[in-house]
């Protein structure tokens, strides 16, 4: 396939000199080569960043596509398949082998970030740093990665017991989102991309929130049963909502781009504190409903929306609560403490006001923030 046919849709995120296009469709990886030179990406070596799971199923397709490119050098470096594996250990692993392979500064490589918003987020930061920044391609594998975190040059590791906290923005030449390889991702992790699909609706845009919601539910069941139209249509919303955001608030100094992090707060805090037994869509989704009984509390948000947001979840097989265990919330309340957005002292809550609207909320009282963590811990 073509993947500048009309079969593919493409999203430019306008950023000046820094924009770049967003492809999404199904069957894409194999017309990647010619599309590589149309965006003037001349070079002639490429290290490809993937997972062991990841390589196996794709790697040789996508080296083959590289090779009659005319790429005369590809190598490829794996991550352990975990949430865990970003982190700083993992990243220095990864420019040593950049480092390794390329030792020459005119090698200068092109890198290919194939997998997850693991490989995504800590390859990304990798290029970025190597050689004072290499170019590079995001090919998402999982429908997490396609609709959020390989859009938006946001690239970082955990460190210290805290999520995303090292990292830089720099952002991706390409973003190839080849929804066909979705076939292969297991339920689950389908299931905690549409998380971050109802995130989008429920705060930016109230037409994909009905949409969910819609023909008597088999819009999302289309989702589930991963048909490409479904599929294309609802990542390429999903797309254009973080482009736009983006495009208004790039390096994110502005608070407009903290729309995209409801329900992230109690969330990355559920997901590190939890030790990884929640994926992030899973953790993201509890952290939704944290932060609706929060805007709930302060009299921000209709009664419809709590339960409107709780049936999207329910059917999409996504958990509304964590089971609670010795230590757990102490250890929630710390993490939330090093969120990113709190600033001199002060927490700040992305909370929604009505479908497809938000506000930002500083200063919550912590008794109200606690009560409403409790309240997801079951």
């Amino acid at each position: 396939m073509n993947p500048t046919s009309s079969s593919a849709v493409r999203v430019k995120v306008e950023l000046g000199p820094r924009s770049y296009p967003v492809l999404l469709g199904d069957g894409l990886l194999e017309g990647l080569g010619p599309l590589l030179r149309e965006q003037g990406m001349t070079q002639t070596n490429a290290f490809v960043l993937t997972n062991a799971q990841v390589g196996a199923l794709y790697f040789e397709r996508l080296e083959a596509v590289l090779r009659g490119a005319g790429f005369t050098r590809v190598v490829r470096h794996e991550l352990p398949n975990t949430e865990e594996a970003k982190n700083w250990e993992e990243f220095t692993k990864v420019c040593s082998a950049m480092l390794e392979a390329f030792p020459d500064a005119g090698a200068v490589p092109l890198v290919f970030l194939l997998g997850g918003g693991v490989v995504g987020d800590l390859g990304g930061f990798a290029a970025g740093v190597f050689r004072r920044g290499v170019p590079f391609v995001q090919i998402p594998t999982t429908l997490l990665a396609a609709v959020d975190s390989s859009v938006g040059g946001k690239v970082a590791v955990n460190f210290g017991g805290v999520k995303n906290i090292m990292g830089i923005f720099n952002q991706p030449r390409l973003v190839v989102c080849d929804l066909g390889l979705l076939r292969t991702l297991s339920d689950r992790e389908l299931r905690s991309g549409i998380s971050e699909v109802i995130k989008y609706g429920a705060v930016c845009s109230r037409a994909l929130f009905e949409q969910l919601e819609g023909d008597g539910a088999r819009n999302l069941d289309r989702l589930l049963a991963r048909e490409p139209a479904a599929l294309i249509d609802i990542a390429a919303q999903c797309v254009r909502l973080k482009a736009a955001v983006v495009a208004q608030d790039e390096f994110d100094k502005k608070g407009i781009r903290n729309v995209l992090n409801f329900g992230h707060t109690v969330g990355h805090a559920l997901e590190l504190s939890a030790d990884y037994a929640l994926t992030h869509g899973e953790a993201i989704a509890v952290g939704m409903m944290a932060a609706t009984r929060l805007a709930a509390a302060l009299g921000m948000v209709p009664r419809d929306f709590a339960p409107r947001l709780q049936s999207l979840l329910e059917r999409a097989g996504l958990p509304l609560s964590h089971r609670d265990a010795p230590g757990l919330f102490e250890r929630i309340e710390r993490t939330m403490q090093l969120d990113k957005k709190f600033r001199e002292g002060r927490n700040v809550f992305v909370l929604p006001t009505g479908i497809g609207q938000w506000q930002q909320r500083e200063d919550v009282p912590w008794d109200t923030v606690h009560a409403a963590v409790r309240s997801v811990l079951v």
